[in-house]
């Protein structure tokens, strides 16, 4: 029994991958070489083939995106998610204001988000679940405590009287 790594490719099959390479879109062409080199591939449709690769680049760049908008962050909890422990009773939070949020509706609006709290409550975390959520939509934000931006917004105005 051989495995699909032994199948060389010919020159013409060579071609279109480096075609494919130079179009940047290396996860398609990474796909379509593994069809090719799968003597099976053939039992699937042309759509399901085609798919398969637009898929593989489609979530090779989503990530690719999420990732660079998770480094841009600054998240203090880069894995915090609105998961069923944001709606435990004891943490008392507006389950309602907190789906609303989620949408992130908020953004497009163009409208930033602060949350205030008693220490130790979880607006760190929270805050960093409705990035995470943003993020996963393509949207591009930055976490900043509120001393930091204050900080930061009297520095630019102390530029700004400078100039």
């Amino acid at each position: 029994m051989s495995s699909s790594h032994d199948i060389t490719l010919t020159p013409q099959e060579q071609a279109l991958i480096m075609r494919l390479k130079s179009f940047r879109v290396p996860e398609m062409a990474h796909i379509l070489e593994e069809q090719m080199k799968d003597p099976n591939a053939d039992l699937n449709t042309f759509m399901e083939r085609m798919t398969a690769m637009v898929d593989a680049e489609w979530q090779a760049r989503a990530d690719k995106r999420f990732n660079r908008l998770m480094k841009e962050a600054h998240l203090r909890y880069p894995v915090a998610d609105l998961d069923e422990t944001i709606y435990r009773p004891e943490r008392q939070l507006d389950t309602q204001t907190i789906e609303r949020l989620s949408t992130c509706h908020w953004i497009e609006e163009g409208k930033n988000l602060i949350v205030t709290g008693s220490s130790a409550s979880g607006k760190t975390y929270l805050i960093n679940a409705f990035c995470i959520t943003a993020m996963k939509q393509s949207k591009s934000v930055k976490y900043i405590k509120a001393n930091t931006l204050m900080s930061e917004m009297e520095q630019a105005r102390i530029k700004s009287t400078n100039l």
